[in-house]
């Protein structure tokens, strides 16, 4: 086996969805983790001053910007997310992340449901003993609440059943819905704060943003959240579409990882290789 490129997957989305789309400028992803790339100035960047590339040159900048405010003194950090950072695998890390990803909104829906649990404000009598396992619930349990649109919220109704072992009454789903949905907008717009300090930085004002992971893919109503959060920080106007477009862009990792080793290569390579000798 022969190794000719490494990429990691927001990276890969950067390069897959400009391939397809060349308005795409920044690649994402919103999954079980966050990051953004983009592409920089190669004389814009110290450690490469010096390092002969032509002044036109750019390079793929991979911000982890998931790890944004590591000493929790910028981001409005709730006593609940203070609690998720302080009992999670990696206290004072990835803060940002724990804000707004897939493997964290979940747990940040618990703490606060069994706080409440715990005043008497929900599932009074009831046994609460999955609720109070970490990590019980993945980000598709919030979907699937904010899915029915019914009077009766019977899908939430049988979804709280399925999941937790509760039977909810109608003014608690509903109180419950409402919560995940704060949830949800916050992580939504802090999301949307991500891609706009990047178009911010670059000058920016109109591009495709490319997106792969299964928060963005699956959880529809958190996507529309993050468009609209993009809108309210630029302040475009009502009826004009948006000058920042948050495409999808499924397995954009394993594309752009293709792609990349295809340049990696010599063109005389290419017709040599087979899938067995090279990664």
């Amino acid at each position: 086996m022969r190794i000719v490129a490494l990429i990691n997957d927001t990276a890969g989305t950067l390069v897959a969805s400009h391939y397809r789309d060349p308005h795409v400028k920044i690649g994402s992803i919103l999954s079980t983790g966050c990051n953004a790339a983009y592409m920089e100035d190669c004389r814009l960047i110290p450690k490469l001053r010096g390092s002969g590339l032509p002044e036109d040159a750019t390079v793929i900048i991979n911000t982890e910007y998931g790890a944004f405010d590591s000493e929790r003194k910028v981001l409005p950090l709730t006593p609940f997310d203070r609690q998720l950072d302080d009992e999670s695998a990696h206290p004072g890390r990835q803060i940002y992340e724990k804000m707004i990803s897939g493997l964290y909104i979940g747990e940040t829906l618990r703490l606060v449901m069994l706080r409440m649990h715990e005043e008497g404000m929900l599932f009074k009598g009831q046994d609460v003993s999955r609720l109070r396992t970490v990590n019980s619930l993945e980000t598709s349990f919030l979907s699937a609440v904010e899915m029915d649109m019914s009077e009766s919220l019977t899908g939430v109704k049988h979804v709280f059943k399925e999941s937790l072992n509760l039977d909810v009454a109608l003014d608690e789903l509903k109180a419950c819905r409402y919560l995940i949905g704060l949830i949800s907008t916050r992580a939504a717009r802090l999301y949307a704060c991500g891609i706009a300090a990047i178009c911010k930085k670059k000058g920016i004002h109109q591009c495709h943003v490319g997106v792969d992971g299964m928060v963005f893919n699956k959880y529809s109503m958190l996507k529309g959240r993050a468009v609209q959060g993009l809108r309210d920080i630029f302040d475009w106007e009502g009826d004009r579409l948006d000058l920042i477009s948050l495409n999808p862009a499924e397995d954009g990792s394993g594309v752009g990882a293709a792609l990349v080793a295809s340049v990696a290569l010599h063109p005389s390579e290419l017709g040599e290789c087979t899938a067995e000798e090279y990664t």
